[in-house]
């Protein structure tokens, strides 16, 4: 293929023979790929499609399961929402302590204004993905927070990995400038998303305020990379059972009770996690602390964990391309933690 474009714009081209063919030439010389079975195509934000190859040489180990993610289909995201995921998987994945599909290409076009990640097939390795409308026990809830552990004390300043540039902070992104205005995300929330919620929980304007004093706070905290987005579709168990993460888009520089507090919000019941979240809470700093990881004060720990459930609701509050019944799940269960937590309330302070 002339001119290869290792981070194409559109679908057709990456599940073209000519581009997987270019695509696996740089680790499997004379590679070819003569057929190409496309076995699922899901486009929310970013488009991931799986596929199955039909190669003939380039030695052993050629891939032939493969999974392509990027924006690559017209779903309204812009191109360069694919940098940091692509960026994370080219420099940092493999030096991480944390389980994540296995990357065979992860490129920037020439530009770098958008990047293309191919990975392993998790499905036909014997992985399933969760589901978020199929909530976590509070055992398989510390399997989460045990990968988030691993991945917050490896990732503190001074390290290498924390030191990229393209790890930036959202959390102050989308406080300076929100991604919505807020009439739009009064709409939102005055809709079926919001309506197991109380007014006050329902509120644009407090919870626009109270995302920019979490940011405030954030700031000036100690930092380390967060995923920023651990909910339970986000997760996958491998075939063995453990654990991975995947949909790295937004990882950033924040706080470790972002992570905890979204994950632990978003997997769990509202009943399960009002019976158990400070025992979690005490295990996650235990896992911390055991890994190398600073020693947090309970009292200290607990208030971050409570405004830090400001972020995750927020996240759901706006979003507008999953399907409603996932979004209606994540925004009541999220906003009644925020709502038992008292977390703007203690931002308010």
């Amino acid at each position: 293929m002339n001119d290869f474009d290792p981070a194409p714009v559109d679908l057709d081209t990456v599940v073209s023979p000519e581009w997987l063919t270019a695509m696996l030439a740089s680790s499997w010389p004379g590679a070819q790929v003569k057929g190409v079975e496309v076995v699922e195509v899901l486009a929310t934000q970013a488009t991931k499609a799986r596929l199955k190859l039909e190669v003939t040489g380039g030695g052993q180990g050629v891939p032939t399961d493969i999974c392509i993610k990027g924006v690559l289909t017209d779903t309204g995201a812009v191109p360069s929402a694919s940098l940091v995921e692509t960026l994370f998987y080219r420099e940092a994945a493999t030096a991480l302590p944390v389980r994540v599909p296995g990357c065979i290409h992860a490129s920037l076009n020439a530009d770098r204004s958008r990047g293309v990640v191919v990975m392993h097939d998790v499905i036909v390795a014997g992985g399933h993905f969760c589901s978020a409308l199929t909530p976590f026990t509070p055992a398989e809830a510390i399997d989460g927070l045990d990968q988030l552990a691993r991945l917050h004390t490896a990732t503190t300043p001074g390290m290498p990995i924390f030191a990229h540039g393209w790890a930036r902070s959202f959390l102050d992104q989308i406080s300076h400038k929100p991604i919505i205005p807020q009439a739009n995300l009064q709409d939102l929330l005055d809709g079926s998303r919001g309506a197991r919620l109380c007014a006050a929980i329902r509120d644009a304007k407090r919870l626009q305020a109270s995302l920019e004093r979490l940011a405030a706070e954030v700031r000036n905290g100690p930092l380390c990379l967060v995923h920023g987005d651990a909910h339970a579709g986000n997760i996958y168990r491998q075939a063995n059972g453990a654990l991975g993460l995947v949909d790295w888009q937004i990882l950033q520089k924040g706080s470790w009770a972002q992570d905890v507090a979204y994950h632990l919000a978003a997997v769990l019941t509202p009943e399960d996690r009002r019976a158990n979240e400070r025992d979690l809470l005490a295990d996650y700093r235990a896992r911390l602390k055991a890994m190398g990881g600073p020693e947090i004060d309970p009292d200290t720990a607990w208030r971050s964990y409570r405004v830090a459930m400001v972020y995750g609701y927020y996240l759901w509050a706006i979003t507008r391309k999953v399907d409603p019944e996932i979004t209606d799940t994540f925004v009541y269960r999220l906003g009644t933690a925020v709502d038992d937590l008292d977390a703007f309330s203690l931002l308010e302070t």
